[in-house]
């Protein structure tokens, strides 16, 4: 089953010259010791840093890796969105480009994958998992805020704002058009899975803080967007029942 599947693997980058190489070299040696068949898109955000010439020098070197810029409009989102509109794969998974997700456990979605899953969801909080240097205030309000989702959308998974997730390629396109541009299509691309009614496995994550750097992530900005978006999903499932 892994022969006749590609996957492919997108990672935003926005000014990370001090880890984006270390990221691309753990991944692919990992991954090349698999017999999982991929391609990586990094898709350049419009970095002001050495990221898109780190990346030049990196594609002579990992054959699988394809470098993609995204001019705008810039954000997390909207860059997860370019790499989608170039992605070759039957399946997708998101991943950062800080080394906080574990290859390991990109290899495990695959395996879900290939066994028959529709999507495989990470788990950080957990039996399992293993989580360093997350910040304890932030921990605290992630487990308030995904209980909470999950108890809207009558899911048991409790991590939807972890974009670190693989969809096979009719789950993406059931979830089209994707609208959010920022961190909160997390939880838009995760929501529009579970509640258009795809099966999904959870995989227990591994997780540890950056190594360099600066993270973009904020929490206090994205209360709004999160909840405007966790509203429209919502909206969008209900319509969408109505008009079966």
């Amino acid at each position: 089953m892994t022969d006749s599947l590609l996957f492919s693997i997108i990672m935003p980058a926005y000014n990370e010259e001090d880890v984006i190489e270390d990221t691309i070299r753990d991944l692919c040696q990992h991954l090349n010791e698999t017999a999982f068949h991929y391609e990586l898109i990094v898709v350049d955000d419009a970095s002001k840093d050495r990221t898109a010439e780190i990346l030049k020098e990196l594609v002579w070197e990992f054959p699988n890796l394809r470098a993609v810029h995204n001019p705008g409009p810039n954000g997390y989102g909207f860059a997860i969105r370019k790499g989608i509109e170039v992605y070759k794969g039957d399946a997708l998974v998101v991943v950062t480009s800080d080394g906080a997700d574990s290859p390991a456990d990109v290899a495990a979605y695959f395996k879900c994958i290939a066994e028959g899953a529709d999507c495989a969801f990470g788990a950080r909080f957990g039996p399992g998992s293993t989580v360093t240097g997350y910040p304890p205030v932030k921990r605290v309000v992630n487990r308030m805020a995904n209980t909470l989702i999950g108890w809207m959308v009558r899911a048991p998974y409790r991590d939807f704002t972890n974009g670190f997730k693989c969809y096979r390629r009719a789950v993406v396109d059931d979830m089209q058009p994707l609208v959010a541009g920022q961190f909160n299509i997390t939880i838009e691309m995760s929501l529009k899975a579970v509640l258009g009614g795809w099966n999904y496995a959870v995989v227990p994550n591994d997780w540890r803080q950056r190594d360099g750097g600066e993270s973009s992530f904020s929490i206090l900005k994205l209360i709004r967007p999160y909840g405007a978006t966790l509203l429209f999903c919502l909206l969008r499932n209900y319509l969408m029942s109505v008009r079966r």
